[in-house]
């Protein structure tokens, strides 16, 4: 097999184990993969000594102002907020602003607000400055940064447009533009935004938009793979340390398949005899195990690599992760309280915590941790209000879960996620008009939700829209072509609408790959039946007696096409085996009287019915047979 051949490592990096995949961490019902190097964003802080980058761009600002860089209230503010004395320095701003309206005095009380972590103030400092100063794009670039933080993301998009606008060499707000788009799964923006970072940019941030521009080059599509190798290898040549870029030209050189994980698993074992502590590369055998589904090697790797750094929060977040995936959750919850007593008040480790207890099936437990996440964030993130939905939801406290999912969608409306699950949640009170509605916006914000075009199929299909749940699984089939079970909802969707040759078809198909499916064998039958091939019915429906001989339907069904096909003899031999066994299930009592019925054996067949009306006086289909026979016979009887 080929050799990767990679200069030598030569120290351990932080562990990018998620970096590989993306940028988004996972939570409870979506994955979001999160890397600190792909993720650092940059801050504009302008101090009374010093400004940052762009101030000679500054000057160039239509509207000009005091500038307060020097006054002595200014750098005592500054003092100030160096030694954490943030209200105090606060008072100062607001003073100087009761003398003098100043974007630059909003634009440091922004700062402020952020160093303190009250997002919303910073947010309305920003735009004050923005209104007193619209040139002024250290504000924007602030505020910018704010509508990130806050999941504003196409805000944050046009304000950092804004600041390229003016200033097009802003190599920082390219970058996090970058980051952005890489988040939102827009590679072929990213691309351009982290290609321009790279361009006007050098040492540490051109060696992040270059790997991030690999990373996005490797995921658009149809994948950029020589371009993306390309840019690891510069990455190379500018740091030949730099291990995500090492390991991602590794992962590039072998196919997605099995055969290619063990290749690679091959290749980072190579790389560990070398540097036999480096946790980059546990990480990365960590994920191709994961990828071949070996969950229980995931698991020992992560704990291998945990005894060169017993502290390493991220390794412990995946060894978390990997309990989950194995179910093992009582093990997943101690080892985050593990990660609570290195970092107390990390909100990742509480919210996974309330997940694995969710799993766990201890609700009220839960529903505590979440409680606790509230009172460590000042802005509760949309995906905790979507944790706490779908607990109630677990838990039938319907109006709760609806609640919930509205205070994500207030805080987040782009959120398919969320919609899906409000989706759900109506489908389980059975309100089925109003569970089509939030499938339909979790697919139009998100085209290929596999899923959702699911559970719109089984909802079109509750409410009788049967053309409109053959549209959805027919966009499921477009995403997912051999999904088996939708092939089969599709079948039966054709059936409904009469289209017997198509449901005929599908069922073909999917009994050509897989001959034991009773349920699709059971279908077939019936189509035959309706188009009047009995003897292909028979045929089938004996298949499906093979593979469920317990199945009353399957019987019953095969009898009827017994009968059907004019012999009754071995129609009501099965029939009556099914009441030997069973002398009181009135739909194979029904089903015995019709065979007879049909074999024109008429007295057997009303002496059969009125069984069945001893079993069930009110039974209305033997009423009404009794009464078509016995009048039958009285015609007669005056005929003669």
């Amino acid at each position: 097999m080929p050799r990767i051949n990679l200069p030598k490592l030569t120290e351990s990096v932080f562990p990018l184990i998620l970096l590989l995949s993306g940028i988004f961490f996972i939570l409870l019902y979506v994955e979001y993969r999160a890397s600190k190097d792909a993720e650092t964003t940059y801050y504009i802080h302008i101090t009374a000594k010093s400004s940052v980058n762009i101030q000679d761009e500054e000057q160039s600002n239509s509207v000009m102002e005091v500038d307060f860089s020097s006054d002595p209230r200014v750098i005592k503010a500054q003092k100030l907020i160096e030694e954490k004395e943030y209200a105090k320095a606060e008072v100062i701003y607001f003073t100087i602003l009761a003398e003098e309206p100043s974007a630059q005095i909003h634009n440091w009380l922004g700062t402020l607000y952020l160093k303190e972590k009250l997002y919303t103030k910073a947010l309305v400092s920003f735009s004050n400055a923005l209104k007193l100063n619209p040139d002024y794009y250290r504000a924007r670039y602030n505020r910018a940064l704010i509508y990130s933080m806050l999941d504003e993301h196409e805000k944050a998009i046009r304000d950092y447009k804004a600041v390229i606008t003016g200033f097009e060499n802003h190599a920082k707000s390219h970058f996090n533009m970058g980051v952005l788009y890489y988040q939102k799964k827009e590679y072929a923006l990213a691309i351009a935004a982290f290609k321009r970072t790279s361009e006007i940019s050098s040492g540490e941030k051109k060696i992040k938009a270059l790997y991030l521009l690999g990373r996005s080059q490797m995921k658009i599509e149809p994948a950029q793979n020589e371009a993306a190798r390309e840019s690891f290898e510069k990455v190379i040549r500018l740091k030949p340390d730099h291990i995500a870029s090492r390991l991602a030209l590794v992962d590039m050189a072998f196919a997605k398949s099995e055969a290619g994980e063990k290749q690679r698993l091959e290749e980072y074992a190579l790389m560990l005899e070398m540097e036999p502590a480096n946790i980059a590369i546990y990480s990365a055998m960590y994920e191709a195990y994961h990828a071949l589904g070996q969950e229980k090697a995931a698991k020992a790797i992560i704990q291998k690599a945990l005894l060169h750094e017993p502290n390493n929060i991220s390794m412990r977040f995946a060894l978390v992760q990997t309990l989950i995936r194995l179910k093992q959750y009582s093990e997943a919850i101690s080892q985050l309280q593990k990660i609570l007593i290195i970092a107390p008040e990390n909100t990742k480790a509480y919210f996974l915590l309330g997940r694995a207890n969710y799993l766990k099936g201890s609700y009220t437990e839960a529903l505590s941790v979440y409680e606790k996440v509230m009172d460590l964030t000042s802005r509760p993130r949309p995906e905790l209000w979507n944790n706490i939905g779908l607990l109630y939801s677990k838990m039938e406290r319907f109006d709760e879960a609806h609640n919930a999912y509205m205070q994500a969608l207030a805080l987040r409306s782009e959120y398919p996620e969320v919609y899906y699950n409000l989706g759900v949640l109506m489908l389980k009170q059975k309100v089925y008009e109003e569970a089509a509605s939030y499938f339909n916006k979790a697919v139009s914000q998100r085209g290929s939700y596999r899923q959702a075009y699911y559970n719109l199929g089984l909802v079109y299909a509750k409410l009788g829209r049967n053309k409109d749940a053959i549209k959805a699984y027919q966009r499921v089939l477009e995403l997912d072509p051999d999904n088996i079970r939708v092939q089969l909802n599709l079948a039966v969707r054709y059936s409904k609408v009469g289209e017997l040759s198509r449901a005929q078809k599908l069922y073909e198909t999917i009994l050509e790959g897989d001959s034991t499916y009773y349920t699709a064998w059971l279908n077939l039958g019936l189509v035959y039946q309706e188009q009047k091939a009995y003897n292909k019915a028979i045929e089938a429906l004996n298949k499906a007696v093979e593979l469920e001989p317990e199945s009353k339907k399957a019987h019953r069904s095969l009898a009827k096409n017994y009968s059907l096909n004019g012999d009754y003899k071995a129609a009501t031999a099965i029939l009556y085996k099914l009441l030997a066994q069973d002398p009181a299930d009135i739909k194979t009592r029904l089903a015995y009287a019709r065979s007879y019925y049909r074999a024109k054996k008429r007295n057997t067949a009303l002496r059969e019915y009125k069984k069945v009306l001893k079993l069930n006086p009110d039974n209305k289909v033997a009423l009404k047979m009794i009464e078509k026979i016995e009048t039958k016979k009285r015609n007669k009887n005056v005929k003669q």
